[in-house]
């Protein structure tokens, strides 16, 4: 069965189902397959400090996501240790909220809370972890936090495309290709593209105004942030050069 939105395997909407379930997280298995995950235009700053953050263009013509990278080849996260556990102190609101998830129509007044009915993480007799409604069939104080998250995520989901949409417009993402050679038994060559950062020469050209607009929304910010980060690839050659080390 093919993956929903990168982590998810049967997403469905909470129901008197649900009732006895409880949900246990025990560690991050289920992103071991991703090297990279979305992050919000929030995160940005926390992420920064350990991951690399790039910007992926979407299906939509001048759409970009931020994305906090996790390994350098496809189905490679190296950022998790043998317990499958996020070896960073900051782990993206993306990991954090499975295996929940709001579902509906992109900008639909109401939106329901859904879960990964196919995730290790449910408990479906509520043996263990975090029970979802209470004896009287009302929300457990865990499921109302659950969805406080989910909705607080989804409005900086708009945030995020809002920001976006604001370095696409003032032409400050380029893409951008990286060669990597990693020395083990053998040299491996990698080569990194479809990807977009923001260079610091176009950020130069824009006008003051656009500038003070930047600074005042905190996008400046986030935009050195991000460049800062592109340093972290360093950190993912070394542990692919430590695994590959071990073999």
């Amino acid at each position: 069965m093919s993956k929903q939105l990168m982590i998810y395997d049967n997403i469905q909407p909470l129901s008197d189902k649900h009732l006895n379930w409880s949900i246990n997280v025990e560690n991050f298995e289920y992103v071991s397959h991703l090297n990279s995950v979305p992050i919000l235009a929030t995160e940005i700053s926390f992420a920064a400090a350990e991951f690399p953050v790039i910007f992926s263009p979407t299906n939509v013509e001048g759409e970009y996501i931020p994305l906090a990278v996790m390994g350098l080849k496809e189905g490679q996260n190296l950022l998790l240790n043998e317990k499958n556990m996020l070896t960073t102190r900051y782990v993206p609101a993306f990991i954090r909220r499975y295996p929940f998830v709001l579902g509906g129509a992109q900008g639909a007044e109401v939106m329901a809370v859904c879960i990964d009915e196919g995730s290790k993480s449910v408990i479906q007799d509520g043996s263990k972890g975090q029970r979802l409604f209470k004896e009287d069939g009302t929300n457990s104080d865990y499921l109302n936090e659950v969805i406080e998250f989910q909705k607080d995520y989804q409005s900086r989901t708009e945030m995020t495309r809002t920001f976006c949409k604001k370095l696409h417009e003032l032409g400050l993402l380029e893409p951008m290709a990286a060669n990597i050679s990693i020395k083990a038994k053998e040299e491996i060559k990698l080569n990194l593209g479809g990807f977009f950062v923001v260079k610091r020469e176009n950020l130069k050209a824009i006008s003051d105004a656009d500038a003070l607009d930047l600074f005042k929304k905190d996008g400046l910010e986030l935009i050195y942030s991000h460049m800062n980060s592109l340093a972290n690839f360093n950190r993912l050659i070394d542990a692919m050069t430590a695994q590959l080390a071990k073999e």
